[in-house]
């Protein structure tokens, strides 16, 4: 009985992980759904994204600045989009303090 529910388990873990691996490679998000007359998009380098799963911490963090409607980090091409509210103040320097918080290092804005 354990090893029957033990290989369920397993089996789980694996094919969760499998489609977390796929949302990954796929991109993630589009950023389009969240662009309106009030929001902006901006583009910065990051560097230090080794790897496919790189970016969900930094997004998470980017994410909790106020006034960051979502956020993209591609880490093949070392870049973070992030969706701002106009309305609201979002300073370069909050965005880089988030980037250094997720230990990636900042580049220059883009856009």
């Amino acid at each position: 009985m354990y090893k029957k529910i033990k290989i369920i388990f397993i089996g789980i873990l694996s094919l969760f992980l499998i489609i977390s691996m796929i949302g990954c490679a796929s991109g993630g998000n589009d950023l389009s759904a969240f662009m309106n007359d009030t929001n902006k998009l901006r583009v910065y380098e990051i560097f230090g994204m080794d790897c496919p799963g790189c970016h969900g911490g930094l997004e998470n963090l980017i994410s909790m600045v106020p006034g960051v409607v979502a956020s993209k980090a591609n880490w093949e091409k070392q870049q973070l989009q992030v969706v701002v509210d106009s309305k609201i103040e979002v300073t370069d320097q909050q965005i880089f303090d988030a980037i250094k918080e997720a230990n990636f290092t900042a580049g220059k804005r883009l856009k």
